[in-house]
């Protein structure tokens, strides 16, 4: 009896094995699938061109004019960069119980006091999304726990910068800055610098 049962017990772990090492297949497959699907965004090349010479006859000429030169056109990112700075969103997303829903791609400018990046030309940053009330803000994941949310509009304050991009509310009262967020403004230079969950360095082009 003992070794029917021991018998019995060892073919239920066998199956119970093959049974998980085949969902962990299939999920390994499917995971596999959707990160090598043909993306449903693909632009024709129709499509390109006219955004292309939409932006030259609409945007370039009056840059240029206002600027004395061509602003950068193209931001370069190795392969590497962009897997590694996704992969580290959602590591650290994923820890703090946080979903992750997405990356803003926001325009900026390099200052002249920079260390790094090409002065007066500009360039992208990434920002972080998490859903809340049903909006994808921008947050800062590094200070963030899954009951706390700190969104990157409350970090920016905290230097005294304005994000008015998260409502339309905020954008149509963007001339409004709060006391706080101006106090912190004249306190910026005094303040300690922590590195945020916004990237990224890139190439610009021009310049060339």
């Amino acid at each position: 009896m003992k070794t029917a049962n021991f018998f019995l017990a060892t073919m239920v772990a066998i199956v119970s094995f093959m049974s998980c090492s085949q969902d962990k297949t299939e999920d390994a497959l499917a995971e596999k699938t959707v990160k090598t699907a043909k993306p449903q965004n693909l632009l024709m090349y129709k499509e390109m061109v006219a955004m292309l010479e939409h932006y030259d006859e609409t945007r370039k000429s009056v840059l240029e004019k206002a600027l004395g030169y061509e602003d950068t056109r193209i931001n370069f990112y190795t392969i590497e960069t962009l897997e590694t700075y996704l992969a580290y969103m959602k590591k650290v997303s994923e820890e703090k119980g946080i979903k992750l829903t997405g990356i803003n791609i926001v325009s900026a400018s390099y200052p002249e006091t920079m260390q790094r990046g090409t002065p007066n030309y500009q360039t992208i940053m990434f920002m972080p999304t998490t859903e809340i009330e049903g909006k994808n803000i921008a947050f800062a994941p590094e200070v963030s726990t899954e009951n706390k949310i700190v969104t990157m509009k409350e970090m920016l304050g905290g230097y005294g910068y304005n994000w008015v991009y998260d409502s339309k509310e905020d954008y149509d009262n963007r001339d409004k800055v709060n006391e706080e967020t101006q106090e912190n403004f004249l306190k910026r230079e005094l303040k300690g610098d922590e590195v945020s969950g916004a990237g990224n360095y890139g190439q610009l082009s021009p310049p060339y």
